[in-house]
Parts: C-alpha cells; structure tokens; sequence
C-alpha cells in the first residue's frame, strides 16, 4: 500500500479551499499536458468517463481497496476535480496491486494533480477547456501526436516567473 499511502499524503496536503483562486502561466501548460496524457490514455483504455476527466476504475478495473471512503475525496466539493483526485488514488492502489496497465501509466494523472497543488484548476464550458484565462478546445485529434511537455517544478516556476514562452 505505499504508492496509494503516498498518493493519500499527497492530496490531502492541498489546500482545496483555494483551488482556481490563482491563474498562473504553468497551470495552461499543465492542463496541456494532462489533455495530451488523457487523450493518448483513453485511445487505449476507453472506458466510460467524460473526456478529459478520466474514471480509473472504469478504464482498468476498480482497486480492491475502496478509495470512496477515504475522507480526503469529501472535502473536495468540485464534482470534477473529485474525479481526478479519485482516479489518481484508483491508479496507486492499482499499482500496489500489481496491474500492469497502471504500473505503465503511473504519471497519467501528475499534471493535473500538480496543477492543484499549485492552486489551479480547469474547467469546461461549451466544449472548451478552460484554464488561468486560457481556452483549448476539447478534441482527442493531432492530442496524442503532440511532444510531451516538461512539467518539472523548475520549468513550472520558470513559466510563472515569465523565463520561458
């Protein structure tokens, strides 16, 4: 159970009363990235989820342990951000269980997950997400062929500091 004790200490570490109080340059790169993850993740594993938010336990299968009942999950008010944080739960527990699938995937969920610790959020309207003033339309085409993003805490800090485009 390290990995999901470690996902556990993570989340409840944030401070979700201020999640999407603060725009910053390096939450638009990090909901960038987690499109680009998510859409290549569900050309694999689609499971029933609403794109981007990705449901873990209907993509792979549900943990053993039921993360539901974790207290962590009800203190997060937003029905989406809940989702992701209960994914990225779903997905450790899985990889203390040996699943392969979640082992191979082990960073699908890391730039939404620091996208709040650094106090951001999206959301979607109309078909667009929408992140720190910035929109990007919801579309799974040329996603999963884009490069990966660096989401380091160094270029995340730089991008907020405005050192990198």
């Amino acid at each position: 159970m390290w990995n999901l004790n470690q996902a556990i200490k993570r989340i409840s570490a944030i401070d979700w009363s201020i999640i999407g109080n603060k725009q910053a340059r390096s939450h638009v790169h990090l909901s960038k990235e987690y499109l680009r993850r998510a859409s290549l993740f569900l050309e694999y594993y689609p499971g029933p989820c609403r794109y981007p938010f990705i449901v873990i336990s209907n993509s792979i299968t549900k943990p053993q342990v039921n993360v539901d009942d974790l207290q962590i999950l009800k203190e997060i008010d937003n029905s989406y951000v809940r989702e992701i944080a209960k994914s990225y739960l779903e997905l450790n527990a899985l990889m203390d269980e040996g699943n392969q699938i979640a082992i191979d995937n082990k960073d699908l969920l890391e730039p939404a997950i620091k996208l709040y610790e650094r106090g951001g959020h999206f959301f979607i309207r109309g078909g667009y997400l929408n992140v720190a003033g910035a929109t990007d339309l919801l579309s799974l085409t040329n996603r999963v062929e884009r490069e990966p993003l660096d989401i380091s805490d160094e270029t995340l800090d730089a991008l907020d500091n405005g050192q990198n485009s």
